[in-house]
């Protein structure tokens, strides 16, 4: 039970949490001024764009790609493209393209932090080669940040939130993958760098909650981003969630504590907090612990 999504639909916490950051880097316009010399290219190129459904503008940009794969807006073409698609809701096609713009230009930032994305809900789903590819693009993506550079037409404001949210995805997959790994060492280090980012952030939540709770010895905290994990989950109405979570947590929790008591009031304590009291694990007295 240490995967996020505890049912395999792409409505999981899991999925909509992802997807929504996928979304908010496809839907960021091409970084490029470039000229088209052709008329008939550039007249293809200007009716794709303009065109209004999502899907036929998709298909529109795709046909304008096939016909002119060495055009100056190739990648910009491809960019709208996968917006588009975003727009029209298809995961599928979004991460299709944002692989075809990698190949055409590897240093796509934006690319990149669309294929760990999608890869990080195939993978929570049990697919492994969706998880090898995820931890083989998140380290690169992770050191390309700071790098990236402020595109002529992105306003700062639109530049520092895309540049935090990239390396949410990035460092949050990178513990992710060292949760899977069994390296729980590693994987707080980088969820805790993640949760920095993005204190609300469910699945990274959960995920430290893991890393805590699988640790020999047990890291007590461990509950705290446990029972944060599924306040957040409840706020997000996804109640399936929640309980898959509630499941391995509350079974994690009786086994240490030796009972359940106290796990309510533990639930009803995170929802004022962002992070674990100072003296919280202490508190936690486990199974045989003088005055337990």
């Amino acid at each position: 039970m240490h995967r996020l999504c505890f049912r395999q639909t792409l409505r999981s916490l899991c999925a909509l949490g992802l997807f929504a950051a996928a979304a908010a880097i496809a839907q960021q316009a091409p970084s490029g001024q470039k000229t088209i010399q052709d008329k008939a290219e550039y007249a293809a190129y200007t009716a794709a764009i303009n065109t209004q459904d999502a899907t036929s503008r998709a298909e529109a940009l795709e046909a304008f790609v096939q016909q002119y794969p060495k055009s100056v807006v190739l990648t910009d073409a491809l960019e709208e493209e996968m917006a588009a698609w975003q727009t029209a809701g298809d995961s599928k096609q979004v991460m299709k393209v944002a692989k075809r713009l990698l190949a055409a230009d590897q240093g796509n930032i934006r690319a990149l932090g669309i294929v760990v994305a999608l890869d990080r809900v195939n993978a929570a789903t049990g697919d492994n080669a969706a998880l090898n590819e995820m931890c083989q693009y998140a380290s690169g993506g992770m050191l390309a940040v700071p790098m990236w550079r402020q595109p002529a037409n992105m306003s700062a404001a639109d530049y520092d939130s895309l540049s935090k949210l990239l390396s949410d995805i990035f460092i949050g997959a990178e513990g992710y993958c060292a949760v899977q790994e069994k390296n729980y060492s590693q994987a707080r280090d980088w969820l805790q760098r993640a949760l920095k980012i993005d204190p609300t952030n469910v699945q990274d939540t959960y995920q430290l909650a893991v890393a805590d709770l699988e640790s020999a010895p047990i890291d007590a905290d461990g509950f705290w981003y446990c029972a944060r994990g599924i306040h957040l989950a409840q706020s997000a109405a996804t109640p399936q969630d929640a309980g898959g979570m509630t499941a391995y947590c509350k079974a994690r929790y009786t086994k240490f504590h030796g009972g359940d008591d106290g796990w309510d009031a533990l639930l009803t304590s995170v929802a004022d907090q962002d992070a674990p009291p100072p003296d919280f694990a202490a508190k936690i007295k486990p199974a045989g612990a003088p005055g337990k």
